[in-house]
């Protein structure tokens, strides 16, 4: 692991249906790794856990499991910020307890929605439960409870292919010539493994591919199956939902799960 959001929302990912054992006592897996307390609200002790798996840096402050404190954290960095990003933290204030109760990562971003990968919640989305779960929360207008975004001190991806955001940048030449390569070559053959796990990522992400597949970097048959599928959640058909990238799906994968793209 290298500290960078697509590694970040690949492990959080494969985290969903986590569940805490036994259910209801906040006991969980996450505790040890983030060197906090078990048995005490984790949603804070599971994005810690998991920057300190992936190798992320901690912004000072920020290693806690107290949710204000975190807040406060980011804040104090100069990295708390009104519009989410993918990989970001955000920040969920709780009218009866009057201040932060709950954090969770930003999965994507769509419109006036965040997609979020959160500990210690139920489905229904409440600020405490039993597991992990995904879930769709309003970021912007009246109506939202988020109070900011924390931005973690991601590393940036490969020779050029990164901005200082931590933002990647995927080649459509590369993983086009990777999913004609790879595909057709012996198990597990990579071409550009880098560019791929970008690709790979966003299609977890988009419940389209199993994050076991997530991280070898090939552009298999498995992936292109996946990809076919985006193309059709596109309202592509026959040649242009080959599981083959072209720069439109391209982009739009991009767009919704934080990276660039180029020719």
């Amino acid at each position: 692991m290298s500290g960078t959001v697509r590694e970040l929302l690949t492990w959080a990912a494969a985290q969903v249906r986590t569940m805490e054992k036994p259910l209801g006592s906040n006991k969980n897996p996450y505790a040890a790794k983030a060197g906090h307390a078990n048995g005490q609200a984790w949603c804070a002790t599971f994005l810690v856990a998991g920057w300190k798996i992936n190798k992320v840096p901690l912004v000072a402050g920020t290693d806690t499991a107290f949710t204000p404190s975190m807040q406060a954290g980011f804040k104090n960095a100069g990295k708390l910020f009104n519009s989410p990003r993918a990989g970001d933290v955000g920040f969920l204030f709780d009218k009866d307890l009057g201040r932060i109760a709950h954090v969770f990562f930003v999965e994507r971003v769509e419109g006036d929605f965040v997609k979020s990968i959160e500990g210690n919640t139920n489905l229904d989305g409440s600020r405490t439960g039993v597991g992990v779960f995904r879930h769709s929360r309003r970021w912007t207008g009246g109506a939202t409870m988020i109070r900011g975004f924390g931005r973690p001190d991601y590393k940036s991806v490969g020779r050029g292919s990164a901005l200082r955001s931590g933002v990647p940048t995927v080649s459509l030449a590369r993983v086009v010539a990777a999913a004609k390569k790879d595909a057709p070559g012996p198990d597990g053959a990579t071409s550009f493994p880098a560019e791929v796990r970008v690709v790979e990522a966003a299609l977890v992400a988009e419940g389209l591919l199993s994050p076991a597949f997530a991280k070898d970097g090939s552009f298999g048959t498995v992936t292109i199956k996946a990809y076919a599928q985006f193309q059709r959640k596109l309202g592509f058909t026959g040649k242009d939902a080959d599981g083959i990238p072209g720069m439109d799906s391209l982009k739009r994968l991009g767009l919704k799960h934080g990276f660039r793209t180029a020719a």
